[in-house]
């Protein structure tokens, strides 16, 4: 293609004019020869038809018969025909009954077929059966084989004469095209000429000779005007250029001028934007890094760790408690305590670490190049031994902890953003650990806060799905077997995931802030539902209901549960609300107001789970609590050990000494029965006398136990 480029232009011409006209020719004669082709073969076919036609029915009575001297006189006409190279006649067994070959032949003839009577073309000769028929019924085959010589002379005579032909007009087109093509290429030669000419010399006064109405004519025109445009310009752009060489040299000297002013803001903005990156990249508080510059830290280290195959870790730091500080002694104090633990914990780490703060009291500490996962849990702990010493701040001695949660590479993660994540999974694990502890990061934590988002997700859609129920179990009164008040328990059934364990969706619930509006959900059906039973003839029974610390921490949870009182159109001192020792302890102050102001009203308080948390018996005293429930933990080995009988007794006498009255939770059997009962004890609720079970299953159990004495255990 680049060769076909740089020939001439009338070489091209003249070679379009060739290949058309050859192209043209030879597509003709090839339509030529395929016609007669297909006309000769066509023609020697019906050729061989006739004949074949005339043996057929001449041959039929020779055949019945049996006379081979007639149907071999029958076959002799075919002598007289060159291209004939053999013929036969089978009988209707397949049997040859005469046959003829064309002398210094040697023809094998084929099996007779009955089926085909068609004109077959072979390579080098064409055949043909033909049915023999005798009143309308088939005798035998006539078989009729001829050469394909004439079609071949034939063809080969064709192709002589389009050579022939293709010869004389390519010589008559090359004669033509030389002399027509320069009609087209002498006026483009003369302007190629001229252009060359201007460019060498740029001379703009050349014009182009020769003018005409077609399209070469009318190029040459336009050229020579285009040249009348160059020149005017040509003379303007000199005029232009000497003026504006004046104006360059006036201009030169104010650059200069400029130059040396611009240098001195460059300095000045070289200053401004070195500082404005600092702070882009830190923390104004600490000066340590920030989230960007970890982040742009992280990602190089990475690409060295997979090149170097090494390892790197990443630990995700949260001060423990740092809220409590800033709330209660102000901001000032907490920036100040902020600023002595990044000093700590830049003293803890080597030159090549990065410490960065991500915000509030979240730090991270990048650990590039370690040598295995233990390098990281040991610089773990030097920041834990470090932060144990009190810092003192404008007269406060304060003493702080952290927890820290580590991901290494390439064990957690390959990617940025994901060990990032991982180590602050096990930061919170290191939180629910009870803090101040350091934390390696396992898939398991992962999976458990994909479990827990998954709970969340659904659960914010469980109650106007209608998943949320409550089960009742119920209180007996083992002095006269009676069912003295029922506890509700909340039971979350999901399409999909079945029943969900309240251990699993109660503490999603309490961290995602979804207990508030289930809270009262609990309170307005529980007491509706105790306003049923009432008016069915239990008027005598109570309703216990479970708070969390969400909800006991919210204000105005003393009007939320008038309301629902209000409105199920229940006694005050029909209702008893479960608070566990936990709960009442994360802020006693503000447990024991709300506590009273509830009491109040009329409604019983009780303690859940008494003797797990915080027993003791100055926090009974402070509490304005009615009933202690013994856990159940406590009673599942009695009376088989005798530490969980003295930590029975304990409690039992404790609630006497205090007027208090006692429930016994997690009775489920007769020998624990009987244990308690022995001890005083009257209340008691456990799978012995009944699991939790629907609104429904109680009625049916208060209807059929109405009597003193008829409440029987379950054996």
């Amino acid at each position: 293609m680049q060769k076909l480029r740089n020939i001439s232009i009338r070489r091209k011409l003249t070679l379009i004019i060739v290949i058309i006209s050859t192209v043209s020719l030879l597509l003709a004669s090839i339509a030529f020869i395929t016609t007669d082709r297909i006309n000769s073969r066509k023609s020697l076919g019906n050729n061989l038809r006739a004949m074949a036609d005339i043996i057929a029915a001449n041959s039929s009575a020779a055949l019945i018969f049996g006379d081979t001297n007639a149907a071999e006189e029958n076959l002799g006409f075919l002598g007289a025909q060159e291209h004939i190279e053999a013929a036969a006649i089978f009988e209707l067994d397949g049997k040859e009954f005469v046959s003829y070959r064309k002398p210094g032949t040697n023809v094998t003839l084929p099996k007779p077929d009955f089926e085909t009577d068609n004109i077959l073309f072979r390579d080098d000769y064409v055949e043909l059966f033909s049915n023999i028929v005798h009143e309308n019924e088939t005798i035998g085959v006539a078989y009729i084989r001829s050469d394909l010589l004439a079609v071949h002379e034939r063809l080969v005579w064709f192709l002589g004469i389009v050579c022939i032909v293709l010869l004389t007009s390519l010589s008559i087109t090359l004669m033509l095209s030389a002399q027509m093509q320069r009609i087209i290429t002498d006026p483009l030669l003369r302007l190629s000429a001229i252009a060359r000419q201007i460019s060498l010399e740029k001379n703009y006064s050349l014009r182009v000779a020769g003018e005409g109405k077609d399209e070469l004519g009318n190029l040459i025109v336009d050229f020579n005007k285009m040249l009348d445009e160059i020149q005017l310009r040509d003379n303007k752009l000199k005029n232009h250029r000497i003026r504006l060489e004046e104006r360059v040299t006036q201009r030169t000297k104010e650059l200069e001028e400029s130059n040396n002013q611009l240098t001195q803001s460059k300095k000045q903005a070289e200053i401004v934007a070195k500082r404005m990156e600092y702070h882009a990249h830190h923390d104004d508080l600490t000066g340590l890094p920030n989230r960007t510059l970890l982040n742009d830290r992280i990602n190089t280290e990475l690409a060295h760790a997979r090149r170097q195959k090494t390892m790197m870790a990443l630990l995700f730091l949260d001060l423990d408690r740092f809220k409590v500080i800033n709330d209660s002694l102000g901001h000032a104090i907490g920036d100040q305590l902020l600023r002595v633990i990044s000093r700590r914990l830049r003293n803890c780490v080597r030159e090549e670490d990065t410490v960065a703060r991500l915000g509030g009291d979240e730090f991270m500490i990048l650990l590039p190049r370690i040598t295995s996962s233990s390098d990281a849990g040991r610089i773990g702990r030097k920041i834990i031994d470090a932060l144990v010493e009190p810092v003192s701040c404008n007269g406060h001695e304060l003493h702080i902890t952290t927890s820290i949660g580590i991901s290494i590479y390439p064990f957690d993660s390959t990617d940025t953003e994901t060990l990032i994540k991982n180590a602050d999974i096990s930061m919170y694990r290191a939180k629910e650990l009870g803090r101040n502890k350091v934390v390696y990061y396992t898939a398991e934590m992962n999976a458990g806060s994909r479990k827990q988002l998954a709970l969340e997700t659904n659960l914010r859609k469980a109650l106007e799905r209608g998943e949320l129920d409550l089960h009742y179990q119920p209180k007996i009164n083992t002095t006269h077997n009676t069912i003295v008040g029922v506890e509700a328990l909340l039971r979350w059934n999901h399409p999909t995931m079945g029943a969900i364990s309240p251990a699993d969706f109660i503490p999603v619930a309490e961290d995602s802030g979804l207990i508030i509006p289930i809270g009262e959900w609990v309170l307005e059906t529980a007491f509706k539902q105790l306003r049923k039973w009432h008016d069915a003839g239990h008027d005598a029974l109570t309703m216990a209901v479970n708070l969390s610390s969400a909800q006991m921490s919210r204000s105005g949870i003393e009007s939320a549960i008038s309301k629902s009182l209000s409105n199920a159109g229940i006694d005050p001192c029909m209702a008893e609300l479960e608070i566990t020792e936990n709960v009442a302890m994360q802020d006693i102050d503000s447990a024991v107001a709300a506590l009273e102001k509830l009491k109040s009203t009329g409604i019983s308080i009780a303690m859940d789970d008494f003797g797990t948390g915080y027993s003791s018996l100055g926090y009974l005293r402070r509490l304005p609590i009615d009933i202690v429930k013994i856990d159940q933990s406590f009673v599942r080995d009695i009376p088989d050990i005798k530490e969980s009988i003295l930590i029975a007794e304990a409690i039992i006498a404790m609630t006497q000494s205090l007027n208090l009255s006692l429930i016994v939770e997690g009775i489920e059997n007769v020998r624990q029965l009987n244990y308690f009962k022995k001890q005083g004890c009257e209340v008691m609720q456990g799978f012995l006398f009944s699991r939790p079970v629907a609104a429904g299953e109680i009625l049916k159990i208060l209807n059929t136990r109405r009597a003193p004495g008829t409440f029987n255990v379950v054996k």
